[in-house]
């Protein structure tokens, strides 16, 4: 997912790897960057660097989820803000973080 902000591209990714018990959910918040157009593809924006990422455990782990950041990137408190807002939407959504949907 990504959006503007400001004059600036951001870009919102998620990925969960195992099932159950094992499951973790990853949110990553990046700036966003412009893929060049090729003869095959138009320009596209993809994820930059990751500034932000939030890891999301199984219900059954009865543990928390965890949140790093990367310490040489800045970001708009607003654009924090809808990061927040959309990995809550859809924890909710997965019934991860104990939230309800």
């Amino acid at each position: 997912m990504t959006w503007e902000f400001d004059g600036g591209l951001y870009c919102a990714a998620t990925t969960e790897t195992g099932v159950g018990e094992d499951r973790t959910t990853y949110f990553e918040l990046s700036e966003a960057r412009t893929v060049p157009a090729s003869a095959a593809m138009p320009a596209s924006p993809a994820p930059g660097p990751t500034a932000v990422t939030v890891v999301v455990y199984a219900p059954e782990e009865e543990k928390p989820a965890d949140v790093f950041f990367d310490g040489e990137q800045t970001l708009p408190f607003v654009v924090l803000q809808h990061f927040v807002e959309i990995v809550a939407s859809q924890a909710g959504e997965h019934a991860i973080l104990g939230l309800q949907s």
